[in-house]
């Protein structure tokens, strides 16, 4: 039996590879989206909750948000409530992109699942929330204690 991890790498490899191709007439890659969507889904955000929203390593916000800002997408303002983070907001040009973001995603979602059933779309979601949260419970464990090789 091939081993899951497999399966998931390759769906995402070519997720990625689509995206690619149809974000840049956008002006943004596959490393930026996920910011967009998640900064117009809560704008204001702190920077430091950002690595947790969208399961990216802290080292890559900086230069991802630094990106984002040259790019006239994001503005970056020192944080009214605690003068020690920032908080990060979408631009307008940000929420104009959104949509366009949302069918790119959405269209790749319906060709890949269009040959399930609606029961069998839920299942497989169920099936991918689980598995992401169990990732997530052992990658923690593994990171906090020793990990077993």
């Amino acid at each position: 039996m091939d081993l899951t991890c497999k399966w998931i790498t390759l769906a995402n490899r070519h997720y990625y590879m689509y995206l690619g191709k149809a974000l840049a007439p956008l002006g943004i890659n596959t490393s930026q989206y996920l910011f967009i969507l998640a900064l117009c889904r809560e704008p204001g955000i702190t920077q430091d909750k950002l690595p947790e929203r969208i399961g990216i390593n802290k080292s890559n916000v900086t230069r991802a948000l630094t990106q984002l800002e040259r790019a006239g997408f994001i503005r970056r303002e020192s944080n009214p409530h605690d003068k020690r983070t920032t908080t990060v907001h979408p631009t307008q040009r940000a929420y104009d992109l959104y949509p366009r973001i949302m069918r790119v995603v959405a269209h790749w979602d319906a060709a890949v699942t269009s040959r399930f059933s609606g029961q069998e779309k839920e299942t497989l979601q169920t099936l991918l929330q689980r598995l992401t949260d169990a990732a997530k419970a052992f990658k923690d464990d593994a990171m906090t204690g020793d990990p077993q090789l």
